[in-house]
């Protein structure tokens, strides 16, 4: 029986991400990094996005983590050439550009792109929320205020930041993407007032 789900390009995907993302820990709960991109994935899945999301999803973070900009241009190459220029597009459409910039100042650029991005953009940014805001529960639950310590901005300005990425993606995205997030915003608000 032929597996139409785990093509060669979605498995050169996983081989990337478990390359790039195999050795890294999550902030916050410290759990391997690896979670998060199949986390993502598994949304985009449930979603029924196409192939293309989906690898786009893996490899939302390949880019933006890579540290040094060699590596970061080197990825990008790759991801071109194994991929193609669309994913590639995605890829970029949820990749804050300049590490160097301010916490704020990436968070409004991040925004002000998202008012523009492509559907495929807005539904691997809604993924990766999606899961950044349930694991902030979980790490909330078992650790209190002493979370916000691994970020790079304070409470405040995470809160702020989730409800205007939510409130952009209420405006753009079909509700079956958003109702997750949205009950995950509203129950970590419930949990840190």
């Amino acid at each position: 029986m032929k597996n139409s789900f785990l093509t060669l390009r979605l498995l050169d995907a996983i081989d990337m991400t478990v390359r790039v993302h195999g050795p890294m820990r999550r902030k916050g709960d410290g759990k391997p990094y690896l979670v998060h991109p199949i986390a993502v994935l598994s949304l985009l899945v449930k979603w029924e996005a196409n192939e293309d999301t989906c690898i786009a999803g893996l490899l939302h973070d390949v880019i933006e983590d890579a540290g040094e900009d060699q590596k970061r241009t080197e990825y990008r190459k790759e991801i071109l050439e194994k991929f193609g220029k669309n994913i590639l597009e995605v890829v970029e459409g949820v990749t804050e550009q300049d590490k160097s910039l301010p916490w704020k100042k990436r968070k409004d650029l991040y925004l002000e792109h998202m008012k523009i991005a492509s559907r495929e953009s807005l539904l691997v940014s809604c993924a990766d929320r999606t899961h950044n805001v349930q694991s902030l529960i979980e790490s909330y639950v078992l650790k209190g205020e002493k979370i916000w310590s691994h970020f790079n901005a304070p409470k405040q300005e995470q809160m702020w930041f989730l409800g205007e990425v939510l409130r952009t993606l209420e405006e753009r995205l079909d509700n079956r993407y958003i109702e997750e997030l949205r009950a995950n915003v509203e129950h970590l608000n419930e949990l840190i007032c």
